[in-house]
């Protein structure tokens, strides 16, 4: 039996539920933003019920409907840039005179802003650029 279980408020008690796709509003920065998200129901008595895990993943659905309105660079693409250029989070804030934690933060999902995605999206997309930090950098 690996059947997920919660508490329910209403039945006072662990129990199974099920979870339904549903069209979602939430409001970031002032404004309203749709993004489909999980709602998960009581197997017993059919009332709402919170689960962490579902909590956190329509967040990250709200923040990332936030980020597609507003142009701002995914925190998959954010994640992928340490691989692709070889390099850790702390040298890269370093390398583009950030806070020494910045980047790290924004690999946690904190949101950068707008100017911060701009040279991220930028990295991303155009090696040539990187490299030039890079040689900038290192005074050449």
């Amino acid at each position: 039996m690996n059947e997920k279980q919660t508490f329910c408020e209403e039945c006072r008690n662990d129990v199974a539920y099920s979870l339904e796709i549903v069209s979602m509003k939430g409001t970031l920065r002032g404004d309203e933003y749709n993004y489909i998200g999980k709602k998960a129901t009581c197997a017993k008595c059919g009332t709402e019920v919170y689960v962490a895990q579902i909590g956190d993943e329509n967040l990250k659905a709200l923040y990332d409907a936030y980020r597609q309105k507003n142009d701002i660079i995914s925190l998959e693409k954010i994640l992928e840039i340490p691989d692709k250029y070889n390099i850790g989070k702390r040298p890269l804030s370093l390398l583009l005179d950030w806070g020494e934690m910045t980047f790290n933060r924004y690999c946690e999902g904190n949101m950068p802003t707008k100017q911060y995605s701009d040279v991220l999206q930028r990295i991303y997309d155009d090696p040539a650029f990187y490299l030039s930090l890079l040689d900038k950098k290192r005074g050449t």
